[in-house]
């Protein structure tokens, strides 16, 4: 059985709603239910009703013995990769990910082991960091955690995303206070308080409170919003990389960036802390 599958089947069961599901697992909820479906071709049988949402027969064993599973297959898979090459496992955001892909090459390089690389945003990091899960994390938001160690390591820069259209689409730079009286779609701040709060706080530092004409989670709904004129909206400069055709992304005049920590256990050490830490600090971009 697929642990991805599983690990997304009981997340639904727990939320019994698709779009929730969806947002705490960073995936659209198209993708979901793809993944959901896959898993019941997987096992021959349907474990959900979609209209109403309710577990099937199935869904409920499914439901009652997976968590055990799940836990079990994780161990296991523990052990037999301790027992194999001995890959380090870093933590990485996805909307980090382009940027930090050269400093993970020059760990990789300068290690001489394999280095695997686990999307994760920062709650997941510390969360995996715990269970002994992950050995590092990149982390693109503070963390508050005694049992974890923090450095830090770079910053990445807040950028605005605008229509094509847009009277400042044409400057090198965007003063943040030029969008004083834009329409804002910021992301919602349950879905991650700490980069919510971190958006909240360049504002106040260009002295007005965002007008909010929409909560959005995930920058592919927001890119389409902004093409169409709905509003504008403030992101991490690693998701240039991204599709987002009839908009622009442009640096914000002011002094805006985000960050970047490497996090782990205090103890046990992760394993060769030194040598990552030193060819860490090696690194220049």
């Amino acid at each position: 059985m697929n642990l991805r599958r599983l690990r997304l089947f009981l997340l639904l069961a727990e939320e019994r709603n698709f779009h929730r599901a969806a947002e705490r697992a960073y995936l659209s909820q198209p993708a979901l239910s793809q993944q959901i479906r896959a898993l019941e071709r997987e096992l021959g049988v349907r474990l959900v009703e979609r209209k109403p949402f309710r577990l099937t027969p199935a869904g409920e064993i499914l439901r009652a013995e997976g968590e055990r599973l799940f836990q079990e297959a994780l161990a296991l898979r523990e052990r037999v990769r301790r027992a194999g090459w001995g890959e380090l496992r870093f933590g990485v955001p996805e909307n980090l990910l382009p940027d930090l892909m050269p400093l993970l090459d020059h760990l990789r390089r300068g290690l001489g082991q394999p280095v695997e690389i686990l999307e994760m945003h920062t709650p997941e990091q510390v969360k995996a960091l715990k269970e002994g899960r992950l050995d590092y994390g990149l982390a693109g938001l503070r963390v508050e955690d005694p049992a974890l160690d923090q450095e830090p390591l770079l910053e990445v820069p807040i950028v605005v995303v605008l229509p094509e259209g847009h009277p400042l689409a044409s400057r090198e730079r965007v003063p943040l206070k030029a969008l004083k009286e834009a329409p804002f779609l910021l992301i919602p701040k349950e879905a991650l308080p700490p980069l919510h709060e971190a958006f909240m706080e360049v504002f106040r530092r260009a002295g007005f409170t965002p007008k909010v004409v929409r909560e959005v989670a995930r920058f592919p709904q927001a890119v389409s919003l902004v093409a169409a004129g709905v509003g504008v909206h403030l992101t991490l400069a690693p998701y240039r990389v991204f599709p987002h055709p009839g908009t622009v992304l442009r640096p914000l005049e002011e002094a805006a960036a985000l960050q970047v920590s490497l996090i782990y256990r205090k103890a046990p050490p992760p394993p060769r802390l030194l040598e990552v830490r030193a060819l860490l600090r090696s690194w220049a971009p």
